[in-house]
């Protein structure tokens, strides 16, 4: 789900920047306008179980005047000022389905146990890991949100250590090592493994971009170690970024493993 937003978020602010870019009072090409399409199309597909919420409602709205607005010649300026209030809209949802799913970490929904019950089969040391951390997700008095953070990213590490061995990506067709990498990344396993099963591009998205996401949050609390003189004043954030890499991991092994998300 928040890969979902993300990826949406993304689509919106560069559709912004884009509209802002012309002179044009009005948008007249069809290029633009297919592109308006396509983003209210990701919203409709992205908004399913984010519920009923105020900013959800208004979010829905305006979403659908956009759509409308992509079948004639609107005005440019309004559609920018709409894009730029439909991110603002999603930040807050972002944020709402955030604490929400915050004060519920720890419980092992039925996608969890799946995924774990699958792991146990794939690779019992990565099931161990992700069930440990849905645990330690649980203790609402840690100093530390390392432990778990780094252990659904050992989850997923160890699943795409299998699934998807270095000496079959590195000779798979077309597949280039990343500037001063001496091996396939995490991202380009995932990659691979898609591009394998025949997956789409489109499809391919959410997956690359959680995996980004996962890289980017689990170096960053390695990182408040040293940057910050007390953890504890910042453990209620570092939980959210948590739970954050857990939802990414959720949606990467759902689909690297062919479990339905729930």
């Amino acid at each position: 789900m928040y890969a979902a937003l993300e990826g949406l978020m993304k689509e919106v602010e560069d559709l912004r920047r884009i509209l802002k870019g012309s002179a044009n009072k009005q948008i007249w090409a069809e290029t633009e306008r297919e592109r308006m399409r396509g983003v209210c199309s990701t919203y409709f597909v992205a908004r399913g179980g984010l519920g009923e919420t105020p900013e959800m409602l208004e979010a829905d709205a305006l979403f659908k005047d956009l759509q409308a607005m992509s079948r004639a010649s609107p005005s440019r300026q309004k559609t920018v000022d709409m894009l730029g209030k439909a991110k603002k809209l999603l930040v807050a949802v972002e944020g709402t389905a955030l604490t929400s799913r915050t004060k519920s970490a720890g419980r092992k929904t039925p996608t969890d146990q799946h995924i774990i019950c699958t792991l146990k089969e794939v690779c019992p040391s990565a099931a161990a890991a992700y069930s440990q951390a849905l645990e330690d997700l649980g203790d609402e008095h840690r100093a530390s949100w390392r432990g778990p953070a780094t252990d659904l990213r050992e989850a997923l590490r160890e699943t795409l250590a299998v699934l998807a061995p270095d000496d079959e990506v590195l000779k798979s067709t077309g597949f280039k090592l990343e500037k001063d990498a001496h091996r396939p990344t995490m991202k380009q396993k995932v990659k691979f493994i898609l591009k394998s099963r025949g997956t789409s591009g489109t499809a391919m998205a959410a997956p690359e971009q959680a995996m980004q996401g996962i890289e980017d949050i689990v170096g960053g609390l390695t990182r408040s170690v040293y940057d910050r003189s007390s953890m504890s004043t910042h453990t209620p954030t570092d939980k959210k970024e948590v739970v954050r890499v857990h939802g990414w991991v959720r949606i990467i092994l759902c689909e690297l493993l062919e479990v339905p998300p729930g």
